[in-house]
């Protein structure tokens, strides 16, 4: 029998190579070179094979002088192989993600459009393992020394996706977080968890260190190196095409996060977000990688819990006035359609925009502000079903039996689950609209323009 391959593609030099094909598609070469054990992973083949991309080749070695290395898949567990060294024989094993949901207590999931940064907590059941005499998720001896004893489950670091279904649906996501904190007592029966999504994790708690200097380049290219550079693959990230370039000059203990903040000051509308998958998406909100915002009804007496309303007319004006700091340039707009409460008349929101900034901006910004502040302070707080489909900037309506009621954007979700039952818990801000920023954000955007952490920009 002759094989004859449509794809032969050469990767190094080294014993014994072997490849992996993860349950993503995405994949590694491993082999032997100079008894080390070396790594070239692949990203998302997604059915391609025929042009594979490849990343930089890493040195995965446990041990030196390695010889006789040998992979084998087990479906639905992971991956086991074995190697020898000079003086012993070694077993390796790779598991594939495990399912905890038998030993959830209850948990919550939280958002906010306040930040691209979303966080979870859990409570877990904790029990003995009769055979090793240690806990299941987690116990005293952490590290996996010996296999008879030890497994734990849970470390700082370790990924949890969350996953929903009720009978035999599909699954729907809910997002993957790392793990920051882990707080249980020895032999106890619970373990409490938190930690925070890909952009909290990896991008909040990385600093620029020797890569403080962005040299001026296209504003993608330089968003590329840095999280690049913050060691995610290219394909954990997708980044709107763009002709803005610039460069930047930050301190070296600048925190990955802080520095994209401040580099998409250069446009004002543009955003990082993470989406449940785990994919991290930057660029303006019309941008196709973002998720797809929805507006959703909700019927007054059977879709909620409870709703609690709070009115301010703190941020509510009759006029808008977008101006430079010498008030060179200044453009007013009434907000004609306002039918919130009786207001001064010459109650007027000002905001300060660059110098330079032309006249034809200044009066779209003031159009948009006034469009904005007409239906401005109200903020209602809903609890509900459990609703694992709401992002933040979804529209939300109240109905009932005679007329339907556009409440504003969903700003703020938290979801609670576990064996005291499932439901989730929304904010919605009146000054806003569906798939659009929040009204207070906008202005914020707009404030910015000067942009501090820039040396030049085009």
């Amino acid at each position: 029998m002759e094989l004859i391959f449509s794809k032969i593609l050469e990767v190094g030099n080294g014993l014994n190579p072997d490849i992996i094909q993860f349950p993503d598609t995405s994949a590694e070469v491993f082999f032997l070179e100079e008894g080390r054990l070396k790594g070239q992973p692949i990203l998302k083949l997604d059915g391609v094979f025929s042009v594979p991309e490849l990343e930089p080749i890493v040195d995965i070695s446990p041990d030196h002088n390695i010889s006789d290395f040998k992979l084998r898949v087990l479906s639905g567990f992971g991956v086991i192989g074995s190697y020898k060294t000079e003086d012993a024989h070694k077993l390796l094993i790779y598991e594939y993600m495990k399912d905890i949901s038998d030993y959830l207590e209850n948990g919550s999931i939280s958002s906010s459009i306040q930040s691209p940064i979303d966080s979870m907590s859990l409570t877990l059941q904790n029990p003995m393992n009769k055979v090793t005499g240690q806990n299941v998720i987690i116990g005293e001896k952490e590290l996996l020394t010996d296999l008879s004893k030890n497994n734990s489950l849970i470390s700082p670091g370790s990924k949890i996706a969350f996953e929903f279904m009720i009978g035999d649906s599909e699954e729907f996501s809910l997002g993957n977080f790392l793990v920051d904190r882990t707080n249980f007592t020895l032999l106890g029966e619970t373990i409490s968890v938190t930690g925070r999504n890909l952009i909290g994790k990896v991008l909040k708690e990385q600093t620029l260190d020797e890569n403080y200097v962005i040299p001026y380049g296209n504003l993608k290219t330089n968003l590329e190196n840095l999280l690049v550079n913050a060691n995610l693959s290219k394909d954990q990230f997708i980044i709107e095409n763009t002709s803005i370039a610039n460069r930047f000059d930050f301190k070296p203990n600048t925190t990955v996060f802080d520095a994209i903040s401040e580099m998409l000051k250069s446009a004002i509308d543009w955003k990082i977000q993470e989406k449940v998958d785990g994919l991290i998406v930057i660029g303006s909100p019309s941008y196709s990688g973002f998720e797809d915002n929805s507006i959703y009804n909700f019927e007054r007496g059977k879709d909620i819990f409870s709703r609690k309303v709070v009115k301010d007319d703190l941020d509510a004006y009759r006029k808008v006035c977008v101006h430079d700091s010498d008030f060179n340039l200044m453009i007013f707009k009434e907000v004609e359609s306002y039918s919130g409460w009786n207001l001064n008349a010459n109650k007027t929101l000002y905001v300060e925009v660059a110098t330079g900034t032309r006249e034809a901006d200044a009066i779209l910004y003031a159009e948009i502000l006034a469009r904005k502040v007409d239906s401005v302070g109200k903020i209602e707080s809903f609890n509900g079903p459990f609703r694992p489909h709401i992002i933040c900037q979804d529209g939300a309506n109240i109905v009932d039996d005679t007329d339907s009621y556009d409440l504003g954007i969903i700003t703020g979700i938290t979801h609670s689950f576990g064996k005291n039952g499932f439901s989730t818990k929304f904010i919605v801000d009146s000054g806003g609209s569906y798939g659009t920023d929040k009204f207070t954000n906008y202005i914020n955007k707009m404030a910015e323009k000067k942009i501090a952490g820039v040396i030049g920009y085009e």
